[in-house]
């Protein structure tokens, strides 16, 4: 077999060994693999899916565990994603992680192939279809609000109260490194809407560790139940007095989320590779996205802090405080916005701009649906500087 051969399998061959630490006796798992792969033209964008079955332990119920095979290079030859350099430091396999998602098993279900349920395969290839669309990586701690999706993929089984998901490292499958880079296993984790809602308050370490301490909730393995009724503040005593009392206390820890968001600018100057001040930005957010806003402005902001959102269009809208420390921070409070290309905008808050955004969108955390929507409003900061912040329907972002 030829160097360039036996290079074209080092990324499968790795993920492989990793799984098979965990599953010494399922060296041939079932996979879910694509008809045509995506470098041959197909529509898919992982080659293989890989589904074990998995006993549990004291704390977590017997479970179908899915493993993604693409998110990372696979075969280092250019064929998806690029060949790295020799002077790269430290760098990542492709996006740098695969996904995995654990699902329980009902009672009366066997361990055939007839047995797997393969929603969960199109739920990691749809994610898959959005990162490879847009260029966004996941990380421990995002979160994804998922609305209608998540419910959707699983209506054939019947109604579920698991619509949102929550990113952390895998419990069992351990990072690596190979030729080809890093790679890290993330895994999703089914939430309640009040579960994504009090995450986007703290943070999501903190509500999937109230999950890992109950069987009900997925226990130290963290298996994520679509038949669950309950949610983790009526499962565990006192869950939601002790995440209120931390806010209370520190804040939101929650410093980073992925969202439905855009930022503008007139005149456009997507190639500058250094940061400028500008005089006016427009904002815009669908509703989930702006109840988050609004719920950073009293837990972060107003506390001294900072937080970030992430787009879908690999965008990026910082927005920062008067005693915010952080080491990239441009913005001050004479130069309140600066952007960088059409990638990375820094918005200073002071802290009476801080009271208006609450006092003027306040409101919006009542609104039940997009009905009502497109909402603007204008928040006037000092000398001719405006911030302008439109909230749309998710459906009017391009990448839905």
């Amino acid at each position: 077999m030829t160097e360039a051969n036996n290079r074209s399998y080092v990324g499968i061959d790795a993920i492989v060994q990793t799984c098979s630490k965990v599953y010494p006796d399922q060296l041939n798992p079932t996979q879910a693999a694509s008809v045509v792969k995506y470098w041959l033209g197909g529509s898919e964008c992982l080659d293989y899916i890989s589904i074990y079955h998995n006993q549990g332990n004291d704390t977590s119920p017997a479970h179908w565990h899915y493993v993604t095979f693409g998110f990372t290079d696979l075969h280092g030859d250019g064929r998806v994603h690029k060949i790295l350099s020799k002077d790269e430091v430290n760098p990542t396999s492709g996006y740098g992680f695969e996904l995995t998602f654990r699902l329980r098993k009902s009672a009366e279900t066997g361990n055939s192939v007839q047995d797997i349920p393969l929603w969960p395969c199109k739920l990691l290839q749809y994610l898959a279809k959005y990162v490879f669309k847009t260029g966004t990586q996941f990380h421990v701690g995002h979160h994804i609000p998922f609305g209608h999706v998540l419910p959707n993929l699983y209506s054939s089984y019947g109604d579920t109260r698991i619509h949102d998901l929550l990113i952390t490292n895998d419990r069992q499958l351990k990072s690596f490194r190979t030729d080809l880079g890093s790679v890290e296993f993330l895994q999703l984790v089914g939430c309640f809407e009040n579960e994504l809602e009090a995450a986007q308050e703290c943070n999501v370490a903190q509500i999937i560790d109230l999950f890992s301490t109950n069987r009900r909730t997925g226990g130290s393995l963290l298996v994520t139940d679509m038949t669950r009724q309950e949610s983790c503040f009526d499962i565990i005593p006192n869950a939601k007095q002790m995440i209120r009392e931390k806010i209370d206390k520190e804040g939101s820890q929650l410093g980073r989320v992925l969202a439905r968001c855009a930022w503008n600018i007139e005149p456009v100057s997507a190639n500058d590779t250094s940061f400028h001040s500008v005089s006016s930005i427009d904002l815009t957010f669908d509703l989930d996205a702006a109840k988050i806003f609004i719920k950073i402005l009293r837990t972060r902001l107003s506390r001294g802090k900072w937080f970030i959102f992430d787009s879908l269009n690999d965008q990026s809208i910082c927005f920062i405080s008067t005693g915010a420390k952080n080491q990239g921070i441009m913005v001050n409070s004479i130069q309140q916005i600066m952007v960088l290309g059409m990638r990375e905008a820094q918005i200073m808050l002071l802290p009476d701009q801080i009271d208006l955004c609450i006092d003027r969108l306040s409101h919006i955390t009542n609104l039940k649906d997009e009905q009502t929507l497109p909402l603007k409003y204008e928040v006037p900061f000092h000398t001719n500087t405006k911030l302008f912040i439109s909230i749309i329907s998710s459906k009017e972002f391009s990448n839905e």
